[in-house]
C-alpha cells in the first residue's frame, strides 16, 4: 500500500510503498477512499505540535473507506461496510488498522467525503460546546474563526444544540458563508469595535460561552464579552500565537478558561469519544450539520493538497483521494 510519511520535521511527507497492515485482536482494517487535511495534520508534519510522533510516521487523523479485514474477536463491523474514523496519525495511508472503536458506520446517503472529515472538527466542536463547555439551549455562543475548519463546524454543532450563535470571521467576504452555516449574528474581526459589537449583540447577559481556535489578542478580546459564570474554551491557536489573559477577569466575571483536546480525550476516555463520534455521526445523518469541500486531489498531487489546505484561504475542507 501507499502512504504518506514524515521522515523529518522540515522536509515535507513523502509517498512510501508499505506492506498491508494486518489487524490485531480488536481491530478493524480499513481500505481507505478519502482522507481529510486538517490544521492539526499540518502542524503535527511540521513538528510544531505539542506532541510529537517519533520518526518517521504516516500523517493524517481522519478518513472513510470500506471495511476490508477483521482482527481476532472483533465485532460490530462486517467486511465491505463503509465506515469513518479518527486518530491521531496514521490516516494518510491506502490501509488503516484501528481499533472498531474508533470508527463509525457511514450512512447510507452519505458522501465519503463529507465522512472522511466529521470526526475531528465535528468532534472537536461537539466535545467543546457540548462536553467542557456545558452549552444549553437558548445560550448564546461566539465562535471565533468562525469560517475555518474547526469554527465553521462550531456554527452548525451549537445551532445543533439549539444556542443563538454569534460568528466572528476575518473581512467582509466570510460573513454570508458564516450565515449560511447558520450563524444568528456576524461581527468582524478586522473592526476595532468588534468587542462593543459582541456585547450588544448578546445583551444584558453577555456571552455564555466563546469557542476559541484562534488564540492571540482575539482571545483577551473575547474573554471581555463574557458574562456571568461564562466558560472561554481553549481548542488552539490558529491565529499565529498563544493568547493571554489577565487572571482577575475570571474572578471578576466568575468565568472558567477550559482547554480542549480531543486527541487525549480519545486516548483518556475512548468509551466516552465512541459516544461522542456516534452522536456527530447520528448528527450528521439528520442533515444537522454538514462538512464543506473545498477541493478534491489524488494522492500524486499531495504537495498542491498541502499547499492548498496550508494557505488556509478556501472555504471548507481539502480531501485526498485514495
Amino acid at each position: 500500500m501507499q502512504a504518506l510519511r514524515v521522515h523529518a520535521f522540515d522536509q515535507p511527507p513523502q509517498l512510501d510503498t508499505l506492506p498491508s497492515p494486518e489487524p490485531a485482536a480488536g481491530e478493524v482494517r480499513v481500505r481507505v477512499q478519502a482522507c481529510g487535511i486538517s490544521f492539526f495534520d499540518l502542524l503535527i508534519a511540521r513538528g510544531a505540535y505539542q506532541w510529537k510522533p517519533p520518526l518517521p510516521f504516516t500523517v493524517g487523523s481522519e478518513f472513510a473507506g470500506t471495511v476490508d479485514a477483521l482482527g481476532a474477536g472483533t465485532t460490530g463491523f462486517a467486511v465491505g461496510e463503509r465506515v469513518c474514523g479518527s486518530l491521531s496519525i496514521g490516516g494518510w495511508a491506502g490501509q488503516v488498522c484501528v481499533p472498531a472503536a474508533a470508527l463509525q458506520p457511514v450512512a447510507p446517503q452519505a458522501a465519503v467525503d463529507e465522512a472522511a472529515v466529521l470526526h475531528t472538527p465535528y468532534g472537536t466542536a461537539l466535545y467543546a460546546l457540548r462536553e467542557r463547555g456545558g452549552v444549553q439551549a437558548g445560550e448564546t455562543v461566539l465562535v471565533l474563526g468562525a469560517t475555518g475548519s474547526i469554527g465553521d463546524a462550531g456554527v452548525q454543532t451549537a445551532k445543533a444544540l439549539g444556542a443563538r450563535v454569534i460568528a466572528a470571521v476575518s473581512g467582509p467576504a466570510k460573513q454570508a458563508t458564516a450565515r449560511q452555516a447558520g450563524a444568528d449574528e456576524v461581527v468582524d474581526l478586522q473592526s476595532p469595535a468588534w468587542k462593543d459589537e459582541v456585547k450588544t449583540l448578546a445583551g444584558p447577559r453577555g456571552v455564555d460561552v466563546v469557542l476559541d481556535p484562534v488564540g492571540g489578542e482575539a482571545m483577551d478580546t473575547a474573554f471581555r464579552t463574557l458574562g456571568w459564570g461564562g466558560r472561554h474554551l481553549v481548542v488552539g491557536f490558529a491565529g499565529g500565537s498563544i493568547g493571554s489573559l489577565k487572571a482577575n477577569l475570571c474572578i471578576v466575571k466568575g468565568a472558567a478558561l477550559v482547554g480542549v483536546d480531543l486527541r487525549q480525550y480519545r486516548e483518556r476516555q475512548p468509551e466516552g469519544m465512541q459516544r461522542l463520534l456516534a452522536d456527530v455521526t447520528a448528527l450528521h445523518g439528520e442533515g444537522r450539520i454538514r462538512p464543506r469541500i473545498a477541493a478534491h486531489f489524488p494522492l500524486a498531487q499531495a504537495a498542491e493538497a498541502f499547499a492548498m489546505a496550508g494557505a488556509r484561504t478556501t472555504t471548507g475542507r481539502v480531501i485526498l483521494d485514495f
